[in-house]
């Protein structure tokens, strides 16, 4: 077994080792302005510019091409630093989800996983991977990011300590607590919880309240309904922050 590479497992014990850090600091460190602002920035880059447009749209769905190549890695290096696995996991798992949505192979279905959702080694999320799904991304860059994928994640939290200990813990164990938890909510609320613009054959809602947390991610049931958009706006109202960045960084040819 690689100890490095991006799997169930490895996600998990990010997600507690963060949430750990997170209550540990508490007592020690002080939510200044500036320590704020940190935190917002750093959920941003991780929830917002890694998750939400990078792993979401560009890599899981193809909506969009990046202008530059600096910036296709760039983004990914976001992606990566998030804590939810590596290009090609993450968008196997969600490739599941869009295939068998709201059946029992669906690795988010609730009615099976229940609140196992949201803790990937206890669901199905990936442990076994049916390659056809992700022909694309079985590249050497990618292969080289899933097998070390651990080392990408504790190099980064040796640099940011390094540098200080009080700006690892708001630049990045705040956020990456935050974007769990954000993303965790997604998965619980979307299919549940919202209003249907379109009648797709599966159960995904628009929601509003999720769309305030991941800037737009929330149209889910438009989404569902063609996931080729790269901006989910229908609705003069129904913002979406993350289309409008796509839209400012994607090839226009």
């Amino acid at each position: 077994m690689n100890l490095l590479s991006s799997s169930a497992m490895s996600l998990s014990i990010i997600q507690v080792i963060s949430v750990l850090g997170l209550i540990l600091g508490l007592p020690y460190f002080e939510f200044t302005a500036n320590n704020t602002i940190w935190i917002f920035a750093g959920y941003f880059i991780l929830a917002v510019l890694g998750t939400s447009i990078t792993f979401h749209r560009y890599y899981s769905h193809k909506s969009f091409e990046f202008r530059y190549t600096w910036m296709k890695h760039l983004f990914t290096s976001f992606g990566i630093l998030s804590g939810r696995g590596s290009p090609l996991g993450w968008s196997y798992v969600h490739r599941l989800h869009h295939i068998f949505v709201d059946t029992p192979k669906d690795p988010h279905y609730m009615p099976v996983y229940g609140w196992k959702v949201i803790i990937p080694h206890l669901m199905n999320y990936g442990q076994k991977v049916n390659k056809r799904y992700i022909r694309d991304l079985l590249t050497p860059y990618h292969l080289f990011i899933n097998q070390y994928y651990m080392g990408f994640i504790v190099l980064w939290t040796i640099l940011l300590g390094l540098i200080s200990i009080e700006l690892l813990y708001f630049f990045y164990i705040v956020p990456l607590v935050m974007t769990f938890a954000s993303l965790n909510l997604f998965v619980l609320l979307t299919h549940k919880y919202g209003y249907r613009t379109h009648d797709t054959k599966d159960e995904s809602r628009n929601n509003w309240f999720i769309s305030l947390l991941l800037f737009g991610e929330g149209w889910h049931n438009t989404h569902h309904y063609n996931s080729k958009l790269y901006n989910l706006r229908e609705k003069w109202w129904e913002i979406d922050l993350c289309g409008d960045i796509i839209g400012i960084i994607k090839h226009h040819g």
